[in-house]
Order: C-alpha cells, then structure tokens, then sequence
C-alpha cells in the first residue's frame, strides 16, 4: 500500500474539480433561468440535469472523503 496518499490525493483533487465545475454550471443555469426568457422547458431540463450531476460530483467527493479518512486510521 505504498501508493496510498498519492492515490488519494488523486481522487480527492479530480472529486473536487468535478464538484466545483458542476456547481459552477448548476450556478450559471438557475441564473438564466431566473432572467431568460428563452423557452422554460429547455433551460428547466438543463438546469434539472446540472443538479444530477451536481448531486452525483458531491456524492463522489463526501465518499473519497470518508474513504480517506478511513485509510488514515
């Protein structure tokens, strides 16, 4: 288990891009859809899916976290 801290930073900092570039994004469309007046229902799928993934990048984060701490023990 040489690798280790490595692996984990690895992880921990891809985690972290994904999380903050989809909470960027998820940011960037409930701005639009709060002064567009393109069509809702486009923007609201968008917007609906930036959340899923937004949920799926802090789910992947809280996991490396734990999993982290847990190889630290």
């Amino acid at each position: 288990m040489k690798y280790i801290d490595e692996v984990c930073a690895v992880l921990a900092d891809e985690a972290e891009r994904r999380y903050l570039s989809s909470k960027g994004a998820l940011q960037s469309l409930m701005e639009q859809v709060a002064s567009s007046e393109a069509p809702y229902s486009k923007l609201n799928e968008q917007t609906e899916n930036a959340h899923k993934e937004y949920l799926r990048a802090s789910k992947e984060y809280l996991a490396i976290a734990f999993k982290k701490r847990f190889l630290e023990r």
